[in-house]
């Protein structure tokens, strides 16, 4: 469960990163052409972070109550990620990519932390009887 907290964590570090970039670039543009380069090292740094930390939690999280679509849905988010980040589609659809793939790895990851909850919950309920 703590791989979960900790990916949705850093899927919100990624998703502000998404956001307040383009704002920055909006309010100074001159200075967009010189974060060009480290923000796709920091993407990809992010994304080095993400797959080992969002692999290791959906796994985990599916061994403990065994909810494949959780499961999917995680990995599928990761693989939005990384075609965004990887450029294949182009560098202009970079952000929506990216944006779509950690919203939906940060959904995957809430819903194991809830499922993750109800589990223990219900566990303490059936030792108080």
């Amino acid at each position: 469960m703590r791989y979960d907290a900790l990916g949705l964590t850093l899927s919100g570090l990624c998703l502000l990163h998404c956001v307040a970039l383009p704002i920055a670039a909006l309010s100074a543009p001159t200075s967009l052409g010189l974060l060009a380069h480290e923000d796709s090292l920091t993407h990809i740094v992010l994304l080095a972070l993400a797959l080992p930390i969002g692999g290791v939690a959906f796994f985990s999280s599916w061994r403990h109550h065994r909810s494949s679509s959780t499961l999917i849905i995680g990995m599928v988010g990761l693989l939005i990620m990384a075609l965004g980040v990887s450029h294949i589609f182009g560098h202009d659809n970079e952000i929506t990519l990216t944006i779509t793939g950690v919203i939906t790895v940060a959904g995957a990851h809430g819903v194991n932390l809830i499922r993750g909850h109800q589990k223990t919950n219900a566990t303490i309920r059936e030792q108080g009887s």
